[in-house]
Parts: C-alpha cells; structure tokens; sequence
C-alpha cells in the first residue's frame, strides 16, 4: 500500500506492508524507497503518524543511502579522502609515506603507510591485507566480551573465522564449535556486532531457533531485539570494503 505524508513541506512516500510483526519497522531499499511493516491492528492513520515524527531521520536515511550508492558506483581507488566505514563510524582514508606499512585508526582518519604510496597496486594490496587484520582483531575482542555472558551456560570458546558473505551477517556451527563472521557486520556499530555474536553463540546452546534459543538470547542479551533492529536500520556496504 503506497502512502505519503508531509514534513516541513515535503512530501516523504512510503511502503505500507501489513505482516505478524509486533513493531513498526521502516527500513530504505535500493533507490531509497522507504518500506514500512506493521500489524494488522495498527490502523494506517496510525503509522502515518509514527512515520511524520520520525520523518526527519528518514529524510536523511534516504539523502544517506542515495549518496552511498552513487558512491559505490566509483571503484575504490585507495586514495586520501575515500571514505571507509569501521564500526558505525565513517572514517576516511588517509595515505603517506612511511618505512612502517600499516593500516591504523588515528582520530577520524583509517591511516594507510606503505613505502611506495604512488602505486595504486601496492596501496590496495596492504590496504586489503590489513583491514582484514584489524577487523579480525576487533571480532576477536568482541567475542572474548560477549563470551562470559553464557558462563551459565558452560559453553567452550569457540574458533571463529571472517568471510564475506551476502546473506548472512554470521554462522554457526555446533558440530565444530566454530562461528564464522561476515566481513561486512565490521561497518555495523559495536551494538549490532555483538548482537551477531550472541545469535550465533546461543546457537551452541539450541543449534535451532526455537522459543528455547529465544529463551537464551532473552537471557544473556535483553537488548537482543532493540540491537537486531538498530543492524536492521545500518547502511550496510553503502561504502566499498575489500
């Protein structure tokens, strides 16, 4: 069911789909298009106006993931001034000489030194190797500070791996006991990571998603819900990361 309201003027369209859902939920697609889901039981009038008071963010949700788009239409070239997302945070890359070839985070800049910064080959490369290193630490840190909150639980660390992957924000396997992360889940903000964390953790308690592997987000986590609608609302690889 197609819908408009007005704010400030403006006309803001949206999406109107009725499902079994407890919440509004407003989520932008492809093109900016603005879909929002709802009980049965909310009548339209109502999400109309939940629509109006949270109008202004949508607006800049929408200006956002426009201009994301059309920012990842150009190829990544590794140069100064290219944006890069590290959770939640837009940084933006910043290149120079340096014996020293690192990746590293320094205020509001990701910091990329290698020897030969001219060579479009090299700075890609490092850039690569070594994002996938930072993202691989901060994965790791995550887990060792969501892993105690299943103490009660008695479940072993288990190993983990990063990977893209382009439905799934991360996986688990009882069998192994291991977890593998979606490379991409690192633009998320630390909330939603270790959200994912949790989910795929729990599955070593109820490999399933029952309303007993519910039971124990519900535990370990309150905020599981809150957490998995904030991901839900990201601008997830608006910016190209390798």
């Amino acid at each position: 069911m197609e819908r408009t309201v007005l704010w400030n003027g403006e006309s803001v369209p949206y999406q109107l789909h009725y499902k079994k859902v407890k919440n509004v939920n407003i989520r932008i697609t492809a093109g900016g298009i603005v879909h929002v889901s709802a009980n049965r039981g909310v009548k339209a009038e109502e999400v109309d106006h939940i629509i109006q008071k949270k109008a202004a963010w949508i607006v800049r949700a929408k200006a956002a993931y426009i201009a994301c788009q059309k920012e990842t239409q150009m190829p990544r070239t590794y140069v100064t001034g290219e944006p890069v997302c590290f959770l939640g945070h837009i940084y933006h890359l910043y290149v120079e000489m340096s014996d020293r070839e690192q990746v590293s985070i320094q205020e509001q800049n990701v910091v990329l030194q290698l020897r030969a910064p001219a060579d479009e080959t090299k700075r890609k490369k490092l850039f690569d190797t070594r994002y996938h290193s930072l993202c691989y630490d901060m994965f790791e840190r995550m887990i060792k500070r969501v892993f105690p909150l299943f103490k009660a639980y008695r479940i072993p660390l288990p190993s983990f791996r990063i990977r893209k992957m382009k439905t799934r924000w991360g996986s688990c396997s009882p069998q192994k006991c291991a977890i593998t992360l979606n490379l991409y889940l690192a633009q998320a903000p630390a909330a939603c990571v270790e959200y994912v964390i949790a989910h795929e953790l729990a599955h070593l308690v109820q490999p399933n998603h029952s309303w007993k592997f519910y039971k124990v987000l519900d535990d370990v986590m309150p905020t599981h819900r809150e957490r998995k609608q904030l991901l839900r609302e990201q601008k997830i690889n608006c910016y190209e990361i390798p």
